[in-house]
């Protein structure tokens, strides 16, 4: 038994992304090596970043080869208003291309992103293009931790309270650390959506569940390994975010694979959703994040 999630429903505000998505089916024998591009845009006052690389063979047990010679450009387009920025690499051959000084990225504005290379080598550049919408932010009211038994396991609750504005379904994904230690898996996201109880307010709903440190000999080397316990005392904090129902499936679908390590393309290839054009694989998407914090009840 692992760790036990419950069925979600959770009222929030509008998602407002939109996201082409396209599927890119890979064979695992001489199959082509293609660009992966990665990378959020947020509304944190930060240097934002896109990662660009090339996928791996299926054998191959090294990371993906980082891309050093590639104009990335970011260009964000409200209804009245533009700005392009040239994102450049702090050191060179690293592959992670960051604006030049700390940006916020805007609720309801346009996100377009451009990654002009030669992958093939062939003495012709190549273009890839993305584009996403950031949606007004998840606004917590509130946050706690309770403490349940569910038959003979004892569970941590995730509660959270908040007042839908909207009449969409809402997709939302919790990012979090542990006494300091950020779980920073694509496995390890707290992932849910709203079903339809369209602006109404909700109060403590429980959205995710932990196991307790103390039941962990309850389960086998293998379960374990893979789950995350908390323990009375300890401290959490969840950078929750509204995000779009394109990026939540791309989660989903790398949380599928094995180990779910992040971003999932070094390891065995899979038909994982992307919203890169031109054949590259990977996503791009903005969206907003509201920190809350709580401790684990004694």
């Amino acid at each position: 038994m692992k760790s036990i999630s419950v069925s979600i429903i959770a009222l929030f505000f509008t998602a407002l992304m939109f996201s082409c998505t396209e599927d890119t089916t890979i064979s695992t024998k001489d199959s082509a090596y293609v660009p992966i591009i990665y990378g959020t845009i947020t509304d944190q006052n930060i240097r934002q970043q896109i990662q660009v690389s090339s996928s791996s063979s299926y054998f191959d047990k090294e990371a993906n080869k980082r891309i050093a010679n590639a104009i990335v450009t970011l260009k964000e387009d409200s209804a009245l208003i533009s700005h392009s920025y040239v994102m450049t690499q702090d050191s060179v051959g690293s592959g992670i291309y960051a604006t030049q000084y700390p940006m916020k990225g805007k609720p309801g504005w346009t996100y377009r992103l451009s990654v002009v290379m030669d992958f093939n080598n062939d003495g012709s550049n190549e273009e890839y293009t993305a584009e996403c919408k950031m949606p007004e932010n998840l606004k917590v009211d509130s946050f706690n931790i309770s403490k349940k038994k569910v038959g003979e396991y004892t569970l941590y609750s995730l509660n959270i309270s908040a007042q839908d504005n909207g009449d969409e379904e809402n997709y939302y994904m919790g990012k979090y650390s542990i006494n300091g230690l950020m779980y920073n898996k694509i496995s390890k996201y707290i992932m849910f959506n709203d079903v339809s109880l369209n602006g109404e307010y909700v109060k403590n709903l429980s959205v995710w569940n932990f196991n307790d440190i103390g039941d962990k000999s309850k389960f086998s080397d293998d379960d374990a390994k893979d789950m995350v316990f908390l323990a009375a005392g300890d401290s959490m904090v969840v950078e929750f975010s509204n995000i779009s129902k394109a990026y939540f499936n791309f989660i989903n679908e790398c949380a599928s694979q094995k180990n779910g390590s992040n971003p999932m393309f070094g390891g065995p290839p899979a038909n994982i959703s992307t919203n890169i054009s031109n054949g590259a694989r990977g996503f791009f998407t903005a969206y907003g994040v509201s920190v809350v914090s709580g401790k684990v009840p004694e």
